[in-house]
Formats: C-alpha cells, structure tokens, sequence
C-alpha cells in the first residue's frame, strides 16, 4: 500500500512538472499578445467608425438598389419590345423580299394556265369529235345489222328459186326455166352487191374503232394534263391574295422601323425613366460626400477577425499565471508526503513484525514439502481417467439389454427354419408344374395368333375410336358453325335494316336532298339581292347568274345528261367571263355584293335584322370611278343597318362620311378623335 501510494504521488510530481513547463511557454509570449491586443483595440475603433457611418449609407445604397432595378426592369421592357420589333421587321422584310417571287410565279402560273386553257380547248374539241364519232359508229352497227339481215333474206330467197317448180317470191306463181334463172341472177346480183355494202360497212368500223382508240389515248393523256389546273387556279388566287396584302406590309414594315428606331434611340441615350435617373445621380453624389467604402469595411471587419487571437491569448496568459501560482503551493506538500511515505517502506523492509511473520510461513512450507507441480500432474491423470467410468456405464445398460435380444434371436432363427421348409415345398410343386408342362401339347401358335388377333381388334378399335373423335369434333364444329351463322344472319338483317336508314339519310342528307331543297330555295332570292346590291355598285354594267345543273361531259347531242353543280356566272358588256379575268376592284365589288347579299338572308331567316356592316380595306383595289360607286353603294344601303363601320388608309375619302373615328400615331403611342 505504501508503495502505490508512493508511485501516485510520484506521478503527480511529475504530471505538475508537465503543466509547469507548459505555462513557463505560454507566458514567454506575453509581449507579443499585449502588441496584439493594442493592435486589436485600434483595429475596433476603426471599425465602429465605418459601423456608424455605413448606418447611415445604408438607407441611401437601398433605396439605389430599388432605382435600379426599376431601371433595369425598364430597359428590360424596352429591349423585349426592341426584339420582338425587330423580329416583325425581319419577318415583314422577308415577306417584302419574296415579292418579286410572288410577280414572277404569277406570271408563270399565268403561262401554265394559258396553255392549259388551250388544252382544255382542245379537250372539248376531241370530246365533240368523240360524240361524232360514237354517233357514226352506231350508225354502222346500225347498218351492219341491216346488211346481215338483208344478206339473210336474200340467200334464204336464192335457195327457195334454186328448188323445182319454184314459185314467184312476188305473185306466186309458178316460174319458168327462162324466168327462174333470170330471177336468180338479178337476186345474186343485189346478194352481192348487198356483201358488197356489208364488208364496206365493216371496214368503216374498224377504221372508226381505231380512230376513236386514238381519240381515247389522246383525251387521256391530255386529261393528265390538265390534272393540276384546278390547284393552279388555287394558287393564281392565292398568288393575287398574297400580292393584294403586299401594301400593307410595306406600311407595317414602315411604323415598325420608325419605332424601333425610336426604341433603339431612347436605348442608346437612357431617354427612358429620367425622374429616376435623375433621384439615382443625386445618391451616387450624397454616397460619395459620406465617403463610404464597403471594400474598406470588410476589410476592417477582417483585420478585427485577424487580431482577435490577441483576446484569447490574454486569456490563456491569466489562466496559466493562475495555474502556476496553484502549482507552487501543491509541490511541497507533495514532496513532504513522498518522503515520509518512503521512511515508513523502509522500516517496515528491516525490522517490522510482518517480515517476521512472511519469514516464518516460508519455513512451515519448506518442512511440509508441498509441491505443485506433481499436484498438476494427478489432476490430469484423473481427467483421463474419466473416460473409463462412461464405458463402464455403457457395460451395465448392455447387460441389462441381453435377455430381450437373446429371445429376439431365438425367435428370427425359429422363424428361418419354418421359411426353409416352405421353400422346399414351393420347389417341389415346380418340379411337378414342370414335368406336366413338358407332358402338355405346345400352345405358343395359339397364343401368338390369340395375341395377333388381339392387336389387330386393338388397332382396329384405335382407328374406329379416332374416327369417332374426329367425327365428334367435327359435329362440334359444325354446331358452333351453325350458331355463328345464326348470329351472323341477325346481324347481317339487322345491318341491312341500317342500311336501308342509312340509305335514306344518306339521301335525305345528300346533295340532292335536303340541302338542295333548301339551296333551290334560297338561290334566287340570293341572286336577286346580290344583282340588286352590284347594280348599285356598277351602274348596271356587272352581273351575276348562280347556275345549279349543267350538262354532263359524256352525253351526246341526242341524249342530254345533266349533273348537279353550283356555277356563278359573271357577265358583263362582253359577255361571260370566268371570275379570274376580272380586275382586283371588279372581284371586290362581286365579292362584296355576295357577301352582303347572303349576310342579310342568314339574318333574315334567324329571325333577327343585321344591324352592324364592316367594309375593311375597301377601297384600296378600287379606281376613282368605283370608289365614288362604292361609297355611293354604302349610303344608299345605309338605311338598312344601324351601323356601317368603314376601314381605310386612303385620307382623301374622309370627307365622304360625316361620323369618323380617325387614329394617328404620336411619340406616346396611338391617338384616337371623333369626328360627328
């Protein structure tokens, strides 16, 4: 015990001595933390300075950042809507530039369709020539039919003179020699003329047949042609629509350079938010009198971070001066008990009672002669021995199992000997099955023929059973036949009663019934309205026909078929012309005496009075003449509507109406008047 007590003390002498040189390092740098901490403590004036002042500019940089971004978010305005200008500028350029392609793809649709107008002449003229042709040929079958006919009776005629005693085909009576032969020849003369006629007929058909294959190759590989004429008439009024709308997109493309211009001007120079550009300039100028860095804040903010160590170290410098101080009162006391713990150890080694007693047990062991290392040796000997008390317990449970197994092997041997006997007896009752064997007749054919007959009755059996199979399968079959076709027959009744429904809506709903009733109904009285509406516009000089039937391309002179169309016809001093020859202001005041005329029918038949009309852009494709008609038209019509709205770009037409909403273009945007 002492000796522990003596090595604690020990360590803790030594654990002191430790600390004590640990404190002796920290507070060698004691100079070097009191330079920092005045370096600290300037560091921090400085930077409650910018502190106080940044309270300051802080109000002013906010309140700059909101200008800002209210100027940024202007600009960004202004440059989305520079963008999208541009992008209509680029796309109105495109559509200008493709305005001389548009002139010369005219102009060439208008080549193609003159040579397909030629051809379509040429068309129907083979198509007549067809007619003629058909006509002479059933002519010629018409002929040919006679001629056999005729051929027939004459031959018949010559056979009956050729018989005796023939008789007079004309007064029946009895013929001479003389007679009969002259009659003869003057009938095989007109049998061959007659052939004559019938061969020429049948030359004149063949030619007739060949002429009209040509005229069939010709009319179809001309059709093929004329094939794309309906689409190049689509794409000629395409073409014109496109070219008509060319106007205004050199207009559009005019404003929307003008105010990109404008838009790019007010960019460049920062024409745009003055008031805030303006409060902006007086906070960068109160910013710069304060004279405020953030750089140099953060900098301050850093040097304070940098020389903060300076705090710490002081600290540890005081703990460690109290430590040392703590450290000189505890080594004496600890020295003293270290040497007063070691006095008493070296007593008690020399003359205390307990060596005394330590000494006089080692005797006692000496003289009774323990020793261990043979104890060890008779304990394993005696877990060795162990084994044999288990193999004498397996000797008593043998033993007490004897008796039973004796009477087990008396009975399995009884059991063997009765076995021996019956199997003696089982062979002699083979020696005599065999010797009546050898002594019976052989029976193999027998069997084999019994055995072959069974096998053929099997096969036999086999085929009339998968006969039988297929038969039931096939009744199968045809049952789930016989119920498909049941229900295939409701079906096919029941889609035939459809059908007939179907057909008669179909017709019912088809251009020739409830829509061509009710077109027949109305296209006069649109004709009428739409004749009235253009003769005011033209003074009489343009008029138009809707045609609903028209003769078939195939039927001839005698048989007229007439096909269901819906044609209008335009005619004026020179006749009727198709609608293409017409000039843009003619096509205008057709177009909208047509659509003015079916408006009002629309309006009459829902029950209510059209009481707005919007002219667009009207007058544009008029010349002076036409315009002057046109208004003219409009007032007299003006009755008829509470309200006609006209569009135009054309200045000199203003004065034309009295109530006018006039829209002119400022540097702020669009302006809108009334005039009353």
């Amino acid at each position: 015990q002492h000796n522990l007590q003596i090595r604690d003390i020990q360590a803790q002498l030594e654990a002191l001595g430790n600390q004590e040189q640990e404190i002796q390092d920290t507070l060698s740098r004691s100079g070097e933390v009191a330079t920092a901490l005045a370096k600290l403590k300037q560091v921090r004036e400085r930077l409650k300075q910018l502190d106080n002042l940044q309270l300051e500019v802080s109000p002013l940089l906010q309140r700059r950042g909101s200008i800002q971004s209210e100027l940024d978010l202007v600009q960004a305005r202004l440059s989305a809507k520079l963008e999208e200008l541009v992008s209509s500028e680029k796309q109105l350029s495109q559509q200008v530039a493709t305005t001389p392609q548009l002139r010369q793809a005219a102009l060439q649709l208008e080549a193609e369709l003159g040579e397909l107008e030629k051809k379509r002449v040429y068309l129907s003229r083979l198509q007549d020539k067809g007619l003629e042709r058909r006509g002479f040929r059933e002519r010629l079958h018409e002929n040919q039919r006679r001629y056999e006919k005729l051929l027939g009776e004459l031959t018949q005629k010559i056979q009956l003179l050729q018989v005796q005693n023939a008789v007079c085909p004309l007064c029946e009576q009895p013929l001479d020699a003389a007679h009969s032969d002259r009659v003869i020849q003057k009938t095989t003369a007109e049998h061959k003329d007659v052939q004559d006629q019938f061969w020429v007929v049948r030359e004149q058909l063949t030619v007739c047949e060949r002429e009209l294959q040509v005229l069939r190759h010709e009319y179809s590989q001309i059709s093929k042609q004329l094939s794309p004429y309906e689409q190049l008439l689509e794409q000629r009024g395409q073409l014109a629509a496109q070219l008509e709308a060319t106007d205004e997109v050199y207009d559009r493309l005019y404003e929307v350079s003008e105010e990109k211009k404008e838009l790019e001007q007010s960019l460049t120079i920062r024409a745009y938010g003055v008031e805030l550009h303006e409060e902006l300039r007086q906070l960068d100028l109160r910013v710069q009198q304060l004279n405020y860095d953030e750089q140099n804040h953060a900098l301050a903010r850093g040097e304070v971070d940098r020389w903060r160590w300076a705090e710490i170290h002081s600290a540890k410098l005081e703990e460690a001066r109290r430590r040392q101080k703590k450290i000189d009162a505890q080594k004496p006391q600890l020295q003293g008990k270290l040497d007063s713990l070691q006095g008493s150890v070296h007593q008690l080694q020399t003359n205390s009672p307990l060596k005394q007693q330590l000494d006089q047990l080692d005797r006692y062991i000496a003289e009774i002669g323990y020793n261990l290392d043979a104890h060890n040796q008779v304990r394993a000997s005696l877990r060795q021995a162990q084994s044999w008390q288990l193999r004498y317990q397996e000797l008593q449970t043998a033993q007490e199992q004897q008796p039973q197994v004796g009477q087990r092997l008396a009975s399995l041997t009884q059991s063997l000997q009765s076995r021996r006997c019956n199997l003696k007896e089982v062979n002699t009752q083979i020696e005599d099955i065999v010797k009546q064997m050898e002594q019976s007749p052989d029976v193999t054919r027998d069997i084999q023929a019994l055995e072959q007959g069974m096998k053929q009755r099997r096969q036999q059996m086999d085929k009339q059973l998968s006969q039988q199979g297929r038969l039931q399968q096939r009744l199968q079959q045809l049952e789930s036949l016989q119920s498909q076709y049941q229900q295939q027959l409701e079906k096919l009744q029941q889609l035939q009663r459809q059908y007939r429904v179907h057909q008669e809506l179909a017709i019912a709903f088809g251009k020739n019934g409830i829509q061509a009733l009710m077109i027949e109904n109305i296209l006069p009285q649109l004709e009428a309205q739409s004749n009235q509406i253009l003769a005011r516009l033209t003074g009489n000089q343009l008029h138009i026909q809707i045609v609903t039937q028209k003769a078939g391309s195939r039927s001839s002179k005698k048989k007229t078929k007439l096909i269901d169309t819906l044609d209008i016809l335009i005619a004026d001093a020179s006749g009727t012309r198709p609608y293409e020859t017409y000039s843009g202001g003619e096509a205008f005041r057709i177009n909208f005496a047509i659509r003015l005329a079916l408006a009002q029918l629309l309006a009459q038949r829902s029950g209510t009075s059209l009481q707005m009309l919007i002219v667009d852009e009207g007058f544009g494709t008029q010349d002076a003449e036409g315009c002057e008609r046109l208004i003219a038209a409009i007032n007299a019509i003006a009755s008829d509507f509470a309200c006609i709205l006209t569009v135009t770009h054309m200045p000199q037409f203003k004065e034309a109406f009295q109530t006018r909403i006039e829209v002119s273009k400022t540097s702020i945007g669009s302006h809108l008047s009334l005039s009353m």
